[in-house]
């Protein structure tokens, strides 16, 4: 062992070993969803796109101009639903975060945001939901650049 190795247990030798370079960390990745339609401009969608349990949010992507907003789980997203795009969500709503583009764009999370499902048994499952906001109806499609924390 050397100074600042990361040690990680190896269960088949039963000891503790230096980490292979690379094997803790990991990388960014994209993960995407599409509404099951196309949405009139003003209507809303849900979409469930599979990630991680915990992730950092740095970007999100819409094939159109829309209002996403991501959630914690289905019970937050349909609480949630009546509330306009110029209120804030209430503090512990299960809002996590929210973003509004005017067209096919990315959308930069500065700073990040750490997301994560809050299911009674954590999954993979992040929860959104789409309003169109362009002026004709469109199928939307949402991409979120993000790095996994939990897993």
């Amino acid at each position: 062992l050397a100074d600042g190795d990361i040690l990680q247990y190896n269960l088949a030798e039963s000891k503790f070993k230096p980490a292979q370079p690379g094997s803790i960390l990991q990388s960014r990745t994209t993960a995407q969803g599409q509404t099951s339609s196309a949405l009139s401009t003003g209507g809303a969608g849900d979409i469930n796109i599979t990630a991680a349990k915990t992730f950092a949010l740095l970007k999100v992507e819409t094939s159109h101009a829309a209002w996403v907003t991501i959630y914690t789980d289905s019970t937050s997203r349909t609480n949630d639903s009546s509330r306009t795009e110029v209120q804030d969500p209430a503090p512990g709503s299960g809002v996590l975060a929210e973003v509004i583009t005017t067209g096919a764009t990315t959308q930069i999370i500065t700073p990040g945001t750490f997301c994560w499902n809050n299911d009674s048994t954590p999954s993979t499952t992040t929860y959104l939901k789409v309003v169109n906001k362009d002026p004709a109806a469109q199928q939307i499609t949402v991409t979120l650049t993000y790095v996994q924390l939990e897993s």
